[in-house]
Order: structure tokens, then sequence, then C-alpha cells
């Protein structure tokens, strides 16, 4: 196994040095590539800079840039001196940067694009112009040194500041390597969630440069032209939060409905041939995107069963994974073939998972542990809390199923009625959002509970809203039902994407709609 993070990016980067690393759409038809090589070129030269501005080995440097070259150049060259990188979320407003920045405190921050106000700051440049004197030496940093230091309130809010060694991520990239997707250097990643963030650092950046892929970045994260670059650019592989399979689901059935009888019975055809057929018949849906699907990877949030029933019923590989910042963050990955969909599949090689004080339906809450969990958090106290003979607690309601992670819920969460039911709000949550008219929904609890914030299109928000939930609380038990419910056009996000549930409360108080 590699010895640190430098070690894993040096060793990609000179086995592919002519193979395109990144590829940058710029609109009109222009992009611009950047192979193996010039990245291994930027990052020393980025390296030798930050040494030169007195950053050691231990120091922390922080990143604010779109992804992207000039994000990876940095965290390598950081790697590099042995430093450990502190990523800032470019999405935050202002007041949020300069909260973050001070809590990480970092040496300096190398930006590209715009520094924000923030003090400390460096430039990003990219330079490939290195010649035979550059500094080949290997990093100082050991497996067991921290390498990132992420700020993270999660979606909600409590912020924690998560220490991950080099070995953590390392063990993680290199078992998510070894599943069943066959990740190579023919594959091309779309880049949609941000960098700042382990999901996408881990899976979306270190992984494919380790398998030799490349990375294509979307000029705007809009569905035109998302859609877009899975067909220019060939793409094989997303990464994406549930909400974007939702809204491609949606659309399709819209353009189903509209495709009459014949298209009715194509459909009906690929539910029934075998699974393992279907990519030899759907070549007319896969084209749509581009036609060289390998895998589209769900995670950060729950994703609807319903959702993957969906994209399997048609042929088209969508699964889902499961992990935390907390554990690098990768803790399992479903299989393609999987028949349980609620599954977020078998634990990765090497991780461990148990679930703790198990109720009589087998749940209780999930415990993962190996090398891949955290050194901790920086404040003390907030480990002891999570953390027990290097057991991670994750807060997550789970079951297994033959060996399977089933998540039902977020421990915190859970709400208790005056009657003594428990209710999940991830369960309604996904219920809710199966009818076409809500574009999505949050659960909260008010007086012990659940009640709702929607988001709906205008015109008609509040009929349509009232109609929403009145055909949810027909399909659920009492204590299920939303009696009490807010409408607006848009839930707030945190940095990833997922919904920010520490302002839901907020937001009902201030668009609740009054009872009939």
């Amino acid at each position: 196994m590699s010895e640190n993070l430098w070690s894993l990016a040096n060793d990609a980067l000179q086995r592919h040095p002519n193979h395109l690393a990144w590829v940058r759409r710029v609109g009109k038809g222009r992009r611009e590539e950047y192979t193996y090589r010039q990245i291994y070129c930027y990052a020393v030269n980025i390296a030798n800079r930050l040494r030169k501005l007195g950053v050691e080995a231990g120091d922390r440097v922080g990143v604010l840039s779109a992804n992207g070259p000039e994000w990876g150049a940095s965290a390598f060259a950081a790697w590099k001196l042995g430093a450990v990188i502190t990523p800032l979320h470019i999405g935050n407003s202002d007041e949020e940067l300069e909260t973050q920045a001070q809590a990480l405190a970092p040496k300096l921050i190398l930006y590209h694009g715009n520094d924000r106000g923030l003090n400390n700051t460096e430039v990003i440049e990219l330079d490939d112009a290195v010649d035979g004197s550059e500094d080949v030496s290997d990093s100082p940093a050991k497996l067991g040194d921290e390498a990132v230091r992420i700020y993270t309130s999660g979606s909600t809010g409590n912020p924690k500041m998560v220490r991950l060694s080099h070995n953590n991520i390392v063990s993680n990239v290199i078992a998510a390597a070894n599943i069943d997707i066959h990740i190579g250097s023919s594959d091309r990643f779309l880049s949609l969630l941000p960098l700042s963030h382990a999901m996408e650092l881990t899976g979306g950046m270190l992984l494919p440069l380790h398998q030799g892929s490349t990375i294509v970045l979307p000029r705007v994260l809009a569905a035109n032209e998302i859609l877009e670059a899975m067909v220019d650019e060939k793409i094989t592989m997303v990464i994406a939060v549930p909400r974007l399979f939702r809204n491609i689901m949606l659309n399709m059935k819209k353009r189903f409905k509209e495709g009459g009888m014949a298209l009715g019975a194509y459909l009906t055809l690929l539910r029934f041939i075998p699974l393992s057929m279907r990519p030899l018949l759907n070549l007319p849906i896969r084209k749509k995107f581009g036609g060289n699907i390998k895998c589209w990877l769900s995670g950060g949030s729950r994703l609807d069963p319903e959702i993957g029933q969906f994209f399997r019923d048609l042929g088209l590989p969508l699964i889902q994974g499961y992990g935390l910042t907390e554990c690098s963050p990768v803790v399992s990955v479903q299989e393609h073939s999987d028949p349980l969909l609620d599954s977020v599949g078998k634990p990765l090689p090497g991780v461990k998972v148990k679930i703790h004080a198990p109720d009589m339906n087998g749940a209780g809450e999930l415990w993962v542990s190996g090398p891949n969990v955290m050194m901790g958090y920086v404040d003390e106290i907030q480990t002891r809390e999570t953390m027990d003979n290097g057991w991670y607690k994750t807060g997550d309601i789970a079951r297994l199923v033959d060996g399977k992670i089933v998540i039902t819920g977020r421990s915190k969460r859970l709400i208790v009625t005056e009657s003594g039911k428990n209710v999940y709000p991830e369960d309604l949550e996904v219920l809710l959002e199966r009818d076409p008219d809500l574009k999505e929904a949050g659960v909260l609890e008010v007086d012990m509970r659940p009640a709702a914030v929607l988001a709906v299109d205008p015109p008609d928000q509040q009929a349509k809203a009232k109609e929403i939930v009145k055909k949810f609380n027909a399909r659920v038990s009492s204590h299920n039902q939303i009696v009490r419910y807010a409408v607006v056009e848009e839930l707030p996000r945190t940095p990833l994407g997922k919904v920010a549930l520490k302002d839901l409360p907020k937001i009902f108080e201030q668009f609740e709609l009054p009872k009939n």
C-alpha cells in the first residue's frame, strides 16, 4: 500500500503521463485538457512555492477553489510537503467562509478565482515548466499522520472538524478500487459534487486518478449541461446525490408518457427480460446519456427504492453507497445485481460494521470500525462522545440483512409521538417525494408530531401541497400523518446539496399554512 497520499497520487501521475487527468468544458464547444504529467508538474511547482513561503510538515494549508486541476494540484503539493489540507467550501457565504477559516486556522490559503476577502491568501498558479531540477523527494508524511481536516456542520448543524489521516483515505481509495465496478483508464467521471467534501475528494478525485481515469468538469451544474456532458464526453461514471437521479427519472417518465403505445410495449419488454440482457436491448435509452454508462452511484442521503427499481427495470446501472466524512467517507457500496433495493451494500474490504443495541426487528445504531475511521475530531469531547474502542457511532439507525446494510433513519431525527410511536422522518420524505408534483420534502418534529416543509413549484402551490398531503395521509398510519406543513419553492441546502435540516424549523415557522 502507498506510504501516504502523495505517493498514491504520484504513482498514478507517473504511470499515465500522457493520459488526460482533467477535462474542463468552457462553452461554445471549447474545452481545456490537462494531462497526468501536467498535474505532476503543477503539484511540484506549487510544493516548491509553498516551501519558500515557509510551509512545513504538519502545517495546515487551506484550499478555496472550484473543482479541477487547481484544487487537485494544490492538495498534492501540500501532501508532498507533509502538510494538512483544510478544504474551504466555495459555495458558502463570505460570513460562513470566515467562520470556517477561523476554526481551521490554516497557515495560508491557496485560492483560485476569488479570495473572498480572506486573510493569508495566495493565488494558485498552474505552470508545467519544470526542468531537470525538479524536486523528486518523497513526502515526509507517515500513514498515521493527519492529511485532511474538514470542517463540517452536516445537515443538522453542530459544527465539527474531522481529522483524517493518510491511512484513512489511502485505505478507502484502495478498498473502493476493488469493488465490482472495475474502474480503469478508459473511464470518464463527471465531477458534480464539491471537492471540499470527503465524498468527492475520495470517490470523485483520488479514486479515478488512482485508476488512471479522466475527470470531466461541466461548465455549470445545470440539467441541460450535465446531460450534454454525458453525451459529448462519453461519461461512464457519475457520483451524485439522489436528487439528480430523481429528476432524471421524472423527466424520463414524462417523455415515456408522451411516447405512445410502441414505446410502452418496448419498456414492458425491458422489464420482463433477464437483468443481464437488458443492457443489450436498452441502447436507444442509453444513447440519451451518451451510450457509455458503466455506473451511476447515488450517495449523501437515502435513495428511494422505487427510483432504484425504475432504473433497474430499464437496465440502467444505478446503485447506491453509504458513507460519512468520519469514515473517509465510504463504508459500503451496493452491487449491481443486489436484489435488495433498500440495501446500501456490504461493507468495503477491511471495514467492519455492527448494530448496537438492536430492537426486536434487528434495528439499532450502526457502528463502524476499520482503517477508514477518522483519527477523531479536533474537539476531544466530541471524539469521546462518538468513538468507543475504535468503533465510530454513526448516529444512523440500520439493520443487517445477509451482511448488507439497510439504513432506516437517523437516531437524532427520530420522532417519538405522545403515544410512544416511533416516526422516521426519512421514510416519510421518501413516500412524500413519490408524488411528481412535489420537488422535495423535509420532515421535522413539531409538538411531538411529524410536520413537513414542502417544495412545490408555482402556480397553485398551496392547492398542490394540500392535495399531496391528502394523498400521503391516505396511505400511511395515523402516527405518520402530516397535519401541519409549510410550502416553499426550494428547500435550504448544504454545500453538498443535501437538505439543511437545521434550517427547517425557522422556515416552517415562517411559511406554515393555516389549518383549514
